[in-house]
């Protein structure tokens, strides 16, 4: 790839990935207003969310075939198409049905951005790039999670509707997809040799084992973290909302910055290491946490807790995307991004539930039981050294292929 090229993809990269962080975060602050225009109950503004969020449980694993299938091109396009249309059409709902329809049809477009930024990562860059470029995303996502409420909430207070307005951003990435050469594996082989392989991989023992990681990661991210955290930021210290929200923004602007410092960790230790530290950094930042005795004292103990995330995921996604050749990357991710999904879905449930049995804190020291199940799989799984696998990945698709 020449050099303009490699810039527009990294451009195009960034903006997908923030699109994505936009989605559910820069609405936050305006639910409250949502509820006043539409005259429903706040507590019932969740479905808004939910509308935008069930979409990636019903159609990622059709969006991974077809990327594979027919191209990247071929459905990022429509994917940032939907995602536009649907958000600006939020604008103009006159009507809470209509708001949650359109919602549901931006949440299809939306679904694809976290599957196609990591497929065209891997399908780009090749060895260190590829895991420089897995954390530099991390970073972004992590910047963009923690500044989407601000700017939402900023728009949110001229008018709620500018809110649905920054999906407006599409359209010039629309254009530069247009531009670029997107990989298309094509249909080299029958599609019932497609999906054999496809389950074959997906049955891998190291691929299991990745995909393990992902669910309980994001169990442990919607979980204790953001279910729980916001209970005992309130019951113990009388914290408000924007206080907790600013302290949780510091596990993002952590896991950022930690992510940044994965590439030149991976020359001196194996994965198994890093994904160890991770794990052990969960386990303290989670005991921090509920054992801080004042307000501020949150602050360092989510960091502690973001600096696991930030060397976890990216770290995990890296070795994941060499588990698959290029016409199966895109079904890979999707399942990885179901599992995510399912993971953000189970955490609330279990651990709101355990929060109202034996309080909080304890619910929240309980987070370390994913994490200890997590060091426990890298512990006896085969990974390989994280330097090892970037070499043989890079063997098996030289640059410029």
């Amino acid at each position: 790839m020449n050099p303009s090229s490699n810039t527009a993809m990294r451009v195009l990269v960034t903006g997908i990935t923030l699109l994505a962080t936009m989605g559910i975060s820069s609405l936050l602050p305006a639910l409250p207003l949502l509820a006043d225009e539409f005259g429903v109950p706040l507590e019932s503004t969740w479905r808004v969310i939910a509308a935008f969020a069930l979409p990636g449980l019903i159609c990622l694993p059709i969006i991974g075939v077809l990327a594979d299938r027919i191209g990247r091109k071929r459905v990022l396009l429509p994917a940032l198409a939907l995602f536009l249309m649907g958000g600006v059409a939020c604008a103009f709902a006159q009507t809470y049905a209509q708001l949650l329809i359109f919602r549901f049809v931006q949440g299809v477009g939306g679904s694809a951005f976290s599957l196609m930024y990591t497929t065209l990562i891997a399908d780009t860059w090749q060895g260190e790039e590829r895991l420089f470029m897995m954390s530099r995303n991390a970073m972004i996502v992590g910047f963009g999670t923690a500044a989407s409420p601000a700017v939402g909430g900023a728009l949110a207070m001229l008018d709620w509707r500018l809110v649905f307005l920054l999906p407006l951003a599409a359209l010039p990435l629309m254009f530069l997809a247009c531009r670029l050469p997107l990989l298309n594996p094509g249909r080299s082989v029958s599609f019932r040799a497609y999906a054999e392989a496809c389950l074959s991989r997906a049955r891998d023992r190291q691929t299991l084992v990745l995909l393990s990681l992902t669910l309980l990661t994001f169990i442990m991210l919607s979980g204790p973290l953001i279910t729980c955290f916001p209970m005992l930021a309130e019951q113990k210290f009388k914290a408000t909302p924007l206080e907790s929200g600013l302290i949780l923004a510091v596990a993002s602007l952590a896991a950022g910055l930690a992510a940044l410092g994965l590439p030149r960790l991976y020359r001196s230790y194996s994965a198994r290491s890093l994904l160890l530290t991770a794990m052990a950094l969960y386990i303290v930042g989670f005991i921090c946490i509920s054992l801080a005795p004042v307000l501020w004292l949150l602050a360092p103990a989510v960091l502690i807790y973001g600096l696991a995330q930030g060397l976890n995921i990216p770290l995990v996604s890296t070795l994941l995307v060499g588990q698959a050749r290029d016409d199966q990357r895109a079904s890979l991710m999707a399942l990885n991004g179901i599992l995510l999904r399912l993971g953000q879905n189970i955490g609330p449930v279990v651990f709101g539930t355990l929060a109202g049995w034996v309080g909080p804190a304890w619910a929240i020291v309980a987070g370390g039981i994913p994490a200890l199940i997590m060091a426990g799989l890298a512990a006896v799984a085969t990974l390989p050294a994280l330097s090892y696998a970037i070499e043989e990945d890079a063997e098996r698709h030289p640059p410029g292929y």
